[in-house]
């Protein structure tokens, strides 16, 4: 017959140490995949925000090939043509957007949206002069040669040396 309260008889069970290492443990590891998932998904969304923009740098060189300007006429920005392009029916931008007009117009598929995440609001058009442009964006994880492009745009004169002059951290240009 097998005494059930012999002293001899083995602990089965964990100690309170033991279960506390075990979370600890199991909580670091969960932190760790959580924060490469949170980063993977920022990156993302950059990779996206980057291809918005080269489908709108398309969709405005092929406007500019056969209008001879880059001013999207009665679009963005009290109808000048530029600005926050995804802006409509919300002062100053009382016009069509630079998006839906280019669009309009056939030179931009459905396909591209605005990014609802951004800061500032939305993607940006600014006009330098009759020939140059610059698109520009909000990146989450941006690179250094992300920023030390921005320098390099007509609008990369921000307050601060390193943004545009609208506060984004990545711009594209002519």
């Amino acid at each position: 017959m097998i005494n059930l309260f012999s002293k001899k008889q083995k602990n089965l069970g964990f100690s309170l140490i033991e279960i506390l290492v075990a979370l600890a443990i199991i909580g670091t590891l969960l932190a760790v995949v959580v924060a490469s998932i949170n980063d993977a998904k920022a990156k993302a969304r950059d990779s996206q925000r980057k291809i918005d923009l080269k489908q709108i740098q398309l969709a405005l060189e092929k406007y500019a090939n056969y209008n001879g300007t880059y001013k999207v006429d009665g679009a963005g920005e009290q109808g000048f043509g530029d600005g926050y392009i995804g802006q409509e029916n919300v002062a100053p931008y009382t016009a069509l957007s630079v998006m839906r007009a280019l669009k309009n117009a056939g030179f931009l598929n459905q396909s591209v949206q605005d990014d609802a995440l951004q800061s500032p609001t939305g993607y940006m058009l600014y006009l330098c002069g009759v020939d140059k442009y610059a698109l520009s964006a909000t990146l989450e994880k941006p690179s250094p040669a992300d920023i030390a492009n921005i320098q390099t745009t007509c609008n990369g004169t921000g307050p601060n040396g390193t943004y545009t002059l609208h506060g984004k951290n990545y711009a594209i240009s002519n």
